[in-house]
């Protein structure tokens, strides 16, 4: 969810979230998708993430950290978002997320199809390693694993896309265990 941020447009740096979403608005249009519905938000709970599109909700989150030391930047990121968007309400929900479809979205636009940001980020990663073990339960079919990294996608079971729980417990054997009584406990039986 986006939180509370103060407009970072109000220093001057960086565009207020109306231009954004005239731009974002704009750039969907010249891509003539039909619906250009969409809202932008800044997410300052995002730390090394400059962007992230919520397509269900046509919801677009910027990070203001990251768009403040790089502004040149910003409507790389924008379009980047908006192509995801754009892809979705075009070519349906079953395409890869960085796919062709995407990947000339992004040419049509004038933008390298880039997948990540190029902003440094070392001084933003956390100094301290966390471990953790992910269950990731698939409301499609109950299917449940358990793993060291948690990967998004199609459901290895019954295919379908992005209808899990992703629950997480730190890497030690107490952590291992308590997400695998969890699982058994809903009679999701996970494995790993």
């Amino acid at each position: 969810m986006s939180s509370a941020v103060p407009d970072p447009a109000a220093s001057g740096a960086l565009p207020e979230v109306g231009e954004l979403e005239r731009r974002a608005t704009a750039q969907l249009a010249s891509w003539r998708v039909p619906d250009t519905q969409l809202r932008v938000f800044w997410n300052d709970r995002l730390t090394t993430t400059a962007g992230r599109a919520f397509l269900q909700r046509g919801q677009i989150e910027l990070n203001p950290h990251l768009m403040s030391r790089a502004p040149e930047t910003l409507d790389a990121v924008l379009v980047h978002e908006a192509a995801h968007l754009a892809a979705f309400r075009l070519f349906g929900p079953n395409i890869p997320a960085h796919g062709r479809h995407w990947r000339s979205l992004m040419r049509l636009a004038g933008h390298a199809p880039e997948v990540t940001h190029r902003i440094p980020v070392d001084d933003l990663r956390s100094s301290k390693k966390r471990s953790w073990f992910y269950l990731r339960w698939c409301g499609g079919c109950g299917s449940s694993v358990l793993a060291v990294s948690v990967r998004y996608g199609r459901c290895p079971v019954c295919d379908q896309r992005d209808r899990y729980r992703v629950w997480k417990a730190p890497r030690t054997p107490a952590g291992r265990q308590a997400l695998l009584a969890m699982a058994a406990r809903q009679g999701r039986g996970g494995t790993g």
